[in-house]
């Protein structure tokens, strides 16, 4: 039926959207709902129950286009999530991914392992975000940690379905995953004591991996019958979602700013690591496809501005218009990171507040510069860089990237990208597409590369992305 459509869902750190798109890839409609992680006596986290409402009311806040959808697609955060047993999930905390829980359970993996030895496993770093190292926290402070392993997104698939299941991209989120192989690492497991704990399949994005019950049709609204597939990891998926495509660099500006490139695995070749360098490289999922990304992780550029327009007293569309035209020398990457842990160094304090916020956007766009460079030469991709996310309205820091461009730029127009991402992997498991055959998108040129040498002044307002018209990219 021409009148179909597809739902993608995008459970977030702050919020559940509900993204029903056409056959177009274009959104008809988006229900919000905040996500309920709160503040615990132990740190922050949510219940099942919570976020099964917090889903059913972005469902509802579609109205009757819930009626009309033909396949759902679900994204999420990674490292969050919960066991489930035959009666149904656990009574497990769904802690999330940034809490600080599992520290220790880092230091003893790697007085164990050693990092380059878990990155040679897992190809990625030994992190607390990961999901064993929450998972072992609780495992040690009294929880029950038997069952079957899943994401939230899996949790949701498992709700609508009845279907047990994960994704490649969440998978490697876990930290006990070799996304090149394809298999859970069980000596990392039993180190940490979850040896016993059952981990879901890890399937391809857009995989129908099962279809709406009675049981899942009434708790959400949707028809019965229609498939559902996991889209994978927020960040990758978004990648999608915004039209980006193997041959590009995507910057993701944002809360946290990934940087993401294409990948080719080789059985041979080792993950490939950021010797000597500041950051987290890890090694993921393009989803839908067997292929591989590298995405780059340091950067949390809305959590440092956050704490700076706290410090500084100042309301963000104030100090983002006072610091247009402002010339200001890029804080050096250490000072960013201790600026996104809540520690603004007193020299920074010292600036006028809208120098001290255009060096902080200076500063986030020689990072990513630099880090760009880094994940060219490691993967080979050599095309323009697309940059994508919420991060995309602060003009300053757009204009601050084009001066250190060193391929085309253009930005995204998609705003909704992971969930409309989600929805187009839900096209998949529909049959409409085959991946990557996907509706275009929407994007700006910026500019031809700028030279690092031109002034913010020089630069004339046809640069700014408002004053460019958008092209359509597939």
């Amino acid at each position: 039926m021409r009148d179909e459509l597809l739902l993608g869902i995008d459970l977030g750190t702050s919020s559940i959207k509900a993204n029903a798109i056409d056959r177009h890839g274009r959104s008809l409609g988006i229900g919000v709902a905040p996500t309920p992680f709160a503040a615990s006596a132990f740190g922050v986290e949510m219940s099942t129950e919570a976020l099964f409402a917090a889903i059913r009311a972005a469902i509802e806040d579609l109205g009757v286009l819930a009626t009309r959808i033909a396949a759902v697609g679900v994204a999420s955060m990674g490292e969050t999530g919960t066991a489930i047993y035959a009666d149904g999930p656990s009574d497990l905390p769904l802690v999330a991914w940034h809490d600080e829980r599992g520290g220790e359970i880092v230091d003893e993996l790697l007085a164990e392992f050693g990092d380059a030895e878990i990155h040679r496993r897992t190809g990625r770093q030994a992190r607390s975000v990961t999901s064993i190292a929450k998972l072992g926290w609780l495992a040690r402070n009294g929880y029950d940690a038997r069952g079957t392993w899943t994401g939230v997104a899996g949790l949701t698939v498992w709700r609508l379905t009845g279907v047990l299941a994960q994704e490649q991209s969440l998978a490697a989120t876990s930290g006990a995953y070799d996304p090149t192989r394809g298999e859970y690492d069980r000596e990392i497991l039993a180190h940490v004591g979850l040896d016993s704990l059952v981990w879901a399949p890890a399937r391809i994005a857009g995989t129908a991996l099962g279809h709406v019950s009675a049981e899942g049709a009434a708790w959400s609204g949707l028809p019965v019958g229609i498939p559902v597939t996991i889209a994978g990891h927020d960040h990758p998926v978004g990648v999608i979602g915004a039209g980006g495509d193997r041959s590009e660099v995507i910057d993701s500006m944002g809360t946290g700013e990934p940087l993401v490139v294409s990948w080719t695995a080789a059985p041979d070749l080792p993950h490939p690591a950021w010797p000597g360098q500041l950051g987290d490289l890890t090694v993921t999922a393009w989803p839908g496809t067997p292929r591989h990304m590298l995405l780059w992780e340091t950067l949390r550029p809305g959590l440092a501005t956050r704490h700076l327009q706290r410090a500084l007293r100042v309301k963000r569309d104030d100090i983002e218009f006072r610091a247009i035209r402002v010339e200001a020398e890029p804080l050096p990457l250490p000072t960013l990171v201790a600026m996104q842990e809540g520690r603004i160094p007193a020299e920074v304090l010292e600036l006028p507040a809208e120098q001290a916020w255009a060096a902080t956007l200076e500063g986030y766009a020689s990072a990513s510069a630099d880090a760009e460079a880094r994940l060219r030469e490691l993967s080979g991709v050599s095309g323009p860089t697309l940059l994508i996310g919420g991060g995309l309205r602060s003009r300053r820091w757009v204009e601050a990237k084009l001066r250190r461009a060193s391929h085309p730029l253009a930005m995204a127009s998609e705003r909704e990208a992971v969930s409309r991402g989600a929805g187009l992997l839900a096209g998949v498991a529909a049959g409409w597409w085959t991946p990557e055959q996907y509706p275009p998108a929407d994007t700006v040129p910026l500019s031809t590369v700028v030279p690092a040498s031109h002034s913010e002044s020089s630069h004339p307002e046809s640069s700014h992305p408002e004053s460019q018209g958008a092209l359509r990219r597939g």
